[in-house]
């Protein structure tokens, strides 16, 4: 009964604050564009009455939402106010926690989005770049209205962590929201690095890219813009999170003792290393493609600059998510040092390395398949294949990939092997890699499964007299091919699961049989006589310290008369 009090009164209070931020953002839009940040060449969607439009709309919105907002919003604050019976639990309640959690995070996307808008319009003007389109009035509005009431609920929730321990579900929410806003930051932050990279370069080999068109002014101006508002809003969103997560989890008090065995700090730093693995691989495979490109002659560029630039740009896109790949498992390794046991430092250690494995596995996978198809192209077409040039852009775009996958997942392979050499039956009994070996088979069995889906369907038609493509055996290549891959990882890594299941099965402890009952042990009856006014008791305890073991002395009480 009272979760659904809870789930109505949060609910209700989300769509108060959802409905009064639009409200006061439109209001405070017309306010901004009065005192002249309305675009000069921006269009007017609402005619010569627009502002009255908007502002009818405004005041109508807040009017209704306020109410709704500070009625619900008082009722679930009173029930945590010190002195009430109740308040502890409220405190601690999941809804409370979820709404913490979603709340915060669609003020912080509302604010982060508005400023981004702010400092684009505001470089496009100094860049000569096109702002139409863009309302600097409104970014601003929404920029100020979202990030008070996200600094607002923040203070909220600093508030009832200072009053004492939140436990459970409680915790957890807004926790995600934490680390999930980290991680979102820290994308966003080396992206707009990546996109400052690729821009230099182009200048620098002076080719823009092709979805430029007829832009106003130069034409890197939104480039850059839309670069340089990414780093400066998600490295200020990684930076803020991150330094107050890095506060709470160095915290010496029992907010330090909530934060640093947190599985979902772990797996922010899982996150971070899968996400910068898979840009790293992206990127050199990029290059590696521009290499072979010009080797091969099907190079996207003319020139010999332009070559040397699509070579060394992605590899030089690669270096923050290395940076941030390393940073990121030198401090997750450094944490389970220093805070936590011996079992968190081994898991932080297997983390490392499964998480790159699997990453490799799937670029390899996808470029071994890929090549296999050409093969099977060159057995079905033979010349046909050989005389064009689109087996040399397959082969210049799978090549690198199969090579770089394969290389992330040969180091990340034989550094897990090599722990498992030393202590096979620990890391046979981890949940790292039975979880990295039960992916790499799901992998396998739903890839296999999907490609003998399409070769079956493809045979069937045939068969049912549905027209048949040319060559059948050079349709179906790439089908043929992922049905090899996805065999081989998906027997691999069965196996090696079906050897760990044996180790860990061989190391279990046997199971005890049934014991027989246990025999009345035979006694005989004594009788201890002692001289009068004695203590008998005194005389038992001497005898018991006494006896043999096994042996136990009763008192009988004397029988009836």
């Amino acid at each position: 009964m009272q979760t659904a009090r809870r789930l109505y009164i949060y609910a209700m209070t989300g769509i108060g604050l959802g409905v009064l931020v639009f409200g006061l953002s439109t209001l405070l839009t017309v306010l901004f564009e009065r005192l002249g940040l309305a675009p000069a060449d921006g269009p007017n969607f609402g005619g010569a009455d627009a502002t009255g439009q908007q502002l009818t709309l405004a005041f109508a919105v807040v009017t209704v939402s306020l109410p709704l907002w500070l009625i619900h919003w008082f009722v679930a604050e009173r029930g945590i106010r010190p002195g009430r019976p109740t308040a502890e639990v409220e405190r601690n309640s999941v809804v409370r926690g979820l709404y913490f959690a979603i709340t915060l995070s669609l003020l912080l996307v509302a604010a982060a989005t508005a400023l981004s808008g702010l400092l684009q319009t505001t470089l496009l003007t100094v860049t000569g770049g096109d702002t139409a389109f863009r309302s600097p009035a409104a970014d601003l509005a929404m920029f100020i209205v979202a990030g008070a009431a996200w600094a607002y609920h923040v203070a909220l929730r600093s508030r009832d962590w200072a009053i004492g321990p939140i436990e459970g579900a409680a915790a957890f929410l807004p926790r995600t929201y934490l680390y999930t806003a980290a991680f979102a930051g820290l994308l966003a932050l080396t992206l707009g690095i990546d996109g400052l990279i690729e821009l230099v370069g182009r200048i620098a080999i002076d080719e823009p890219p092709e979805f430029i068109g007829d832009s106003v002014g130069p034409w890197w101006a939104y480039s850059l813009a839309s670069a340089l508002s990414q780093v400066v809003v998600g490295g200020a969103v990684w930076l803020g999170h991150s330094l107050y997560a890095e506060r709470l989890r160095a915290d010496p008090g029992w907010r330090g003792r909530s934060e640093r065995p947190a599985k979902v700090r772990l797996a922010y730093f899982v996150a971070v290393i899968t996400a910068s693995v898979i840009a790293v691989a992206f990127f050199l495979s990029m290059g590696g493609r521009a290499i072979l490109g010009s080797l091969l002659g099907v190079s996207d560029a003319t020139e010999l600059g332009q070559q040397a630039g699509l070579v060394v740009l992605p590899i030089l896109s690669a270096i923050p998510f290395a940076i941030a790949w390393v940073m990121h498992v030198r401090q997750m390794h450094e944490e389970a040092a220093t805070f936590d046991s011996g079992d968190r430092l081994r898991t932080a250690d297997r983390l490392a390395l499964h998480a790159p494995a699997l990453v490799g596995l799937a670029y390899a996978s996808i470029g071994v398949a890929w090549l296999l198809a050409l093969l099977i192209d060159f057995a079905a077409l033979g010349g046909t294949v050989l005389t064009g040039d689109e087996w040399r852009r397959e082969l210049a775009q799978f090549l690198p990939l199969a090579v770089v996958g394969a290389t992330i997942w040969l180091w990340s392979w034989t550094a897990i092997r090599a722990r498992y050499a030393r202590s096979p039956i620990e890391e046979a009994a981890s949940t790292t890699r039975r979880t990295t070996l039960l992916l790499a088979l799901a992998g396998g069995v739903l890839a296999g499964i999907a490609s003998t889906g399409v070769i079956l369907y493809r045979l069937f038609g045939s068969i049912f007299g549905i027209e048949a493509p040319a060559n059948m055996l050079s349709e179906l290549s790439l089908a043929i091919g992922s049905v090899i891959v996805a065999t081989a990882v998906a027997v691999y890594h069965g196996l090696a699961l079906r050897r760990d299941q044996a180790l860990r099965a061989g190391t279990a402890p046997p199971v005890a049989e049934s014991e027989p009952e246990a025999q009345i042990p035979a006694g005989v009856i004594l009788r201890l006589l002692g001289p009068h006014g004695t203590n008998a008791d005194a005389a038992l305890a001497v005898l018991r310290e006494r006896l043999p073991e096994g042996y136990v002395l009763e008192v009988v009480p004397p029988p009836g008369p």
